[in-house]
């Protein structure tokens, strides 16, 4: 029979999850404690979060939101939240596994979707929200920068024509 205790920790993971902007089921086995310490540090700096839950409180959180995982959580599982942005957390964790080998993705949720790890992995290759931004006022302000300069490239070639024929006349 499940306690008070737990009903709340599904209580409260669920609402963690549903207002992420995206989450991720991370297996973390083989990180020693200054490594999850400064894990938790990066993801922190960019606006997430991580905590270690038991596999059999994920799965009913899950369920409460109306996910269904395909197969049962297995290992050691923390759950990162993305609430600022929705990459840049996962992103951190990626680097981690990527030098050390020693974190993993289950899965993904995303719009209160499960994204597989392959779905996962294409979500990952995305650039952050910050990087996507950047990209949009350059490509807006690319056109005006070209169109300026063509209104004073005819003004330009004017004055130095205009300039050359001064300079001959003398």
């Amino acid at each position: 029979m499940p306690t008070t205790q737990k009903i709340n920790q599904v209580e409260e993971v669920a609402k963690k999850i549903s207002e992420a902007k995206s989450a991720a089921l991370v297996q973390y086995q083989g990180l020693n404690a200054a490594d999850t310490t400064d894990l938790r540090a990066s993801i922190k700096n960019v606006g997430g979060s991580i905590e270690v839950v038991k596999n059999s409180l994920i799965t009913r959180a899950l369920e409460k939101l109306g996910i269904k995982l395909p197969e049962e959580l297995t290992g050691p599982t923390a759950i990162a939240y993305c609430n600022e942005d929705e990459i840049a957390p996962l992103k951190e964790i990626d680097k981690v596994n990527s030098a050390k080998d020693k974190t993993s993705f289950k899965y993904g949720i995303y719009n209160k979707k499960l994204l597989s790890l392959d779905e996962l992995k294409t979500f990952l290759s995305l650039p952050s929200k910050s990087t996507l931004i950047s990209q949009f006022v350059g490509g807006l302000a690319n056109p005006l920068q070209r169109l300026a300069y063509a209104l004073r490239f005819n003004q330009t070639q004017l004055v130095l024509t205009l300039k050359a024929l001064s300079e001959k006349q003398k």
